[in-house]
């Protein structure tokens, strides 16, 4: 009875230590699909840039891209790719051609898929469209840039 009850108090506190370290399940998933798709170090940016200048240039001579991030890192839901919400500026000949609010998926480390863009003008214009395309933490922040 004695050894049942040591037994039992090791293994309690093994659960009781071991459980405050371990990780939701959920988000040991959606890391890990962030981790399978989304390109490593350098080639974050590499890739992201190059994905975003062939979507807004299309293979136009004097065009660049500029973005900057609307949320810091990926948001992950279920099993879906990865996706990453920018705010990118695209110029031609050094004129601002277009801005807007842009999410992208990451696949396989190889690419960025673009999955919504919405103009600062379509943004002015139709303000409920944002609500439909980009989640609502994002919202308000995605309307203040488009009226600047």
């Amino acid at each position: 009875m004695r050894e049942k009850m040591k037994l039992s108090l090791v293994v309690f506190l093994l659960v009781l230590t071991c459980g405050c370290n371990a990780q939701d399940p959920m988000t040991a998933i959606a890391n890990s699909h962030v981790e399978a798709n989304a390109p490593k170090g350098e080639l974050f940016d590499k890739y992201l840039e190059r994905d975003l200048t062939a979507y807004f240039c299309k293979g136009q001579s004097d065009c660049r891209v500029e973005y900057d991030y609307l949320r810091q890192g990926a948001t992950q839901s279920g099993v879906s790719y990865p996706k990453y919400y920018l705010w990118a500026k695209c110029f031609t000949k050094e004129q601002l051609k277009t801005e807007g609010a842009v999410r992208v998926a990451a696949v396989d480390q190889q690419y960025f898929d673009v999955m919504n863009f919405l103009s600062a003008k379509q943004i002015v214009t139709s303000p409920d469209e944002v609500g439909h395309t980009f989640p609502a933490a994002l919202v308000d922040k995605i309307l203040e840039k488009a009226k600047h």
